[in-house]
């Protein structure tokens, strides 16, 4: 069977889109003509792969399945067409809040004084695409069992103590075991999830009551330095206060198992990104590799 490159293609521009209105948009084709690519394609392949919902066309298992193998290959392709008309050379940075001040923006200083040419974008982890281009990377928390299409490299751990600020703890004499944190002030990054699973690790029951969650992690520390409560906090992105006494470890339990901070990038990353990556990777003070990995 000569493989149909034209049908797949229409078929990964589908999984990207969404609607055959778009997709005729960019291939310059009626929706009609796609139609017929696609019934073409499936009568090659033997099963059914696109099915209505609405006003948008969503994809079968069979066809998602295909399509998580060829989509990689297709955005490289276009990468590599469209890199040589790009008039600048330019980066995008996915970062969490949290990573931005203590880790990113230090790191960011000399590579941009020695590379005045590349345009650098950063915005929210959270507004990140699904698919990763070859000029983007995401530097996020990510778990050891979690399934990444992309490589990652590791910054340091992401795991969690439990803290409070010395305010909170004078007001709070019988802090000492884990028990008595369940009569305390929890504090939550975004959820319970956390705290829930930590209090079970130490076969404990969290049970359901009034509480206050915080969007992200630095809304949380403000809280927890303010005396709010106790906070799971990573121990690499509050060492600085750990050291000054303005948080207390009240246990060395840890929680959050597994979690790491990383930095993902797309397998055919332009050099560019290898370059910031790398950089990132290797801590100019010390001549040697992050001191937090």
């Amino acid at each position: 069977m000569k493989v149909p490159y034209a049908a797949l293609y229409t078929l990964h521009l589908i999984a990207r889109l969404g609607t055959l209105r778009q997709v005729s948009e960019q291939l310059h084709l009626t929706e009609s003509a796609i139609s017929h690519q696609i019934k073409r394609l499936e009568s090659q392949l033997g099963f059914t792969l696109v099915y209505k919902a609405g006003r948008n066309v969503r994809l079968t298992p069979e066809a998602r399945t295909l399509i998580e193998q060829l989509s990689p290959s297709f955005d490289h392709i276009d990468q590599v067409v469209k890199r040589p008309l790009q008039q600048s050379r330019s980066l995008t940075i996915f970062c969490l809040p949290s990573l931005l001040e203590p880790w990113l923006l230090p790191r960011l200083i000399p590579f941009q004084q020695t590379n005045p040419d590349i345009n650098l974008a950063i915005r929210y982890f959270s507004s990140s695409p699904e698919y990763l281009d070859e000029s983007s990377v995401r530097i996020g928390a990510f778990t050891l069992n979690q399934t990444i299409p992309n490589p990652v490299h590791k910054i340091f751990s992401g795991e969690t103590l439990p803290v409070c600020s010395p305010i909170y703890l004078s007001q709070h004499n019988s802090l000492d075991k884990p028990e008595e944190f369940l009569q305390a002030d929890l504090l939550h990054d975004q959820d319970s999830t956390s705290w829930q699973q930590w209090f079970a690790d130490q076969n404990l029951t969290l049970t359901p009551h009034a509480q206050t969650l915080y969007e992200d992690f630095h809304l949380l520390k403000m809280a927890t330095l303010a005396a709010q409560g106790i906070a799971l906090c990573p121990a690499e992105l509050i060492r600085n206060e750990l050291e000054a006494g303005s948080l207390v470890a009240l246990s060395q339990r840890k929680g959050n198992i597994g979690r790491y901070y990383g930095i993902e990038q797309n397998r055919y990353a332009q050099r560019e990104v290898n370059a910031l990556v790398e950089h990132l990777l290797f801590d100019k003070k010390t001549n040697s590799p992050s001191l937090y990995q």
